[in-house]
């Protein structure tokens, strides 16, 4: 997987002009694990003294982000009955009952901070669709999410990058 990620990255680094495509991407399949590590490559490449293109691959990630969850969430609510077999709970069964939890005692706040919990990042959306979330306001929270995750994790990236290719003589 880290090969995978590796090569996504070096595409990126390769054509720049499709970064902000590939951060959509990425971020709609950011609930498979290897795949932030690529995102977070990725938006180093910006570098901090492009604010503009920064902008666009955060928007990008949100955008993604949000549409990931949204379609882990239809996923949820067609297959309420049986989410034992489909992905990730087949391979995880006990990923259920942790999503199911964690949406309890978070309630809508769930879908905001799963994005940053390991264990049930994929869950949360397919359990929030089974549990019949409304609509509205799984989408409202899933682009709140989304948006601070990829501030918190891709803006960091891309300065911290930059400051320490500038350090190294690099940009």
């Amino acid at each position: 997987m880290d090969q995978i990620a590796a090569q996504l990255i070096g595409f990126a680094a390769d054509h720049t002009q499709w970064i902000a495509a590939l951060v959509f991407v990425l971020a709609f399949f950011e609930f498979i694990p290897f795949v932030w590590v690529a995102l977070v490559g990725v938006a180093a490449l910006v570098g901090p003294q492009n604010v503009g293109q920064l902008a666009v691959v955060v928007a990008a990630a949100t955008i993604g982000g949000a549409l990931g969850d949204v379609s882990l969430y239809l996923l949820g609510q067609k297959n309420a009955g049986h989410l034992g077999r489909i992905w990730p709970f087949r391979k995880h069964p006990n990923l259920i009952a942790k999503s199911e939890a964690f949406c309890a005692r978070w309630g809508l706040g769930a879908v905001v901070i799963g994005r940053f919990s390991g264990p049930v990042r994929a869950g949360v959306p397919v359990v929030a669709g089974a549990l019949r979330m409304p609509a509205v306001t799984f989408s409202a929270a899933s682009v709140a999410g989304a948006l601070i995750a990829a501030v918190v994790f891709l803006v960091p990236a891309a300065v911290g990058a930059g400051t320490l290719f500038g350090m190294l003589g690099l940009s």
